[in-house]
């Protein structure tokens, strides 16, 4: 039964590690901006990405966008086994655009990586390394986090790729410019001016 138990959690934990994004760091999606600036694709993007993130930091020289993370909690896609019995897991979104020129077009470039909060997982799987001379259990605050902030001793893992979100947003921030673009519907051209008609004579 033991051993039985041990296949089932461990083809679980070889599903959940299958999951995993392993692509390249660097990878984008990316959508070609008609008829538009860099400068201009990139405050319209600016706008997008703060109604959806929040803060933003913007570094205009480089045409660059990188969002403040967001947290939520899911029960699911968290990587973990955590997932086998539906347990909460602490996640955030994290996004980056960039915008630039590519044979004469301007191209905007996404990338919003899905990261998972694994402090307490990591303090359970590497617990700290103790001397002969040290009395375990009797570390001062200062001592566990050598005097750092909770901000600094959290630890994120990169888990995937948020494809479906990275999608919807650069087909809005193209389609926000292709409306720009567009000539107006149901245009209707002028008449042609009518030519002047001679006065009628006096009847004879």
């Amino acid at each position: 039964m033991k051993r039985i138990l041990g296949l089932v959690v461990l083809s679980g934990l070889v599903a959940l590690m299958g999951c995993t994004d392993t692509v390249r760091p660097d990878a984008r999606q990316e959508r070609v901006i008609q008829d538009a600036e860099p400068d201009e694709v990139l405050a319209a993007a600016t706008a997008i990405l703060q109604r959806e993130f929040g803060r933003v930091k913007v570094d205009r020289v480089a045409r660059r966008i990188t969002t403040a993370p967001v947290e939520f909690t899911t029960e699911r896609d968290s990587g973990t086994m955590r997932d086998l019995y539906r347990g909460r897991s602490t996640m955030r979104r994290v996004g980056q655009l960039e915008v630039g020129r590519s044979a004469g077009r301007t191209v905007a470039r996404l990338r919003v990586d899905v990261e998972r909060r694994d402090t307490e997982r990591q303090a359970v799987m590497r617990p700290r390394a103790y001397r002969l001379s040290d009395d375990p259990g009797q570390e001062t605050p200062i001592d566990v986090d050598a005097a750092t902030t909770a901000q600094q001793n959290t630890i994120w893992t990169r888990v995937r790729r948020d494809r479906t979100l990275e999608r919807a947003l650069l087909d809005e921030l193209r389609e926000q410019f292709a409306r720009l673009t567009l000539p107006p519907e149901n245009a209707v051209a002028p008449a042609p001016a009518a030519e002047p008609r001679e006065p009628a004579g006096d009847p004879d």
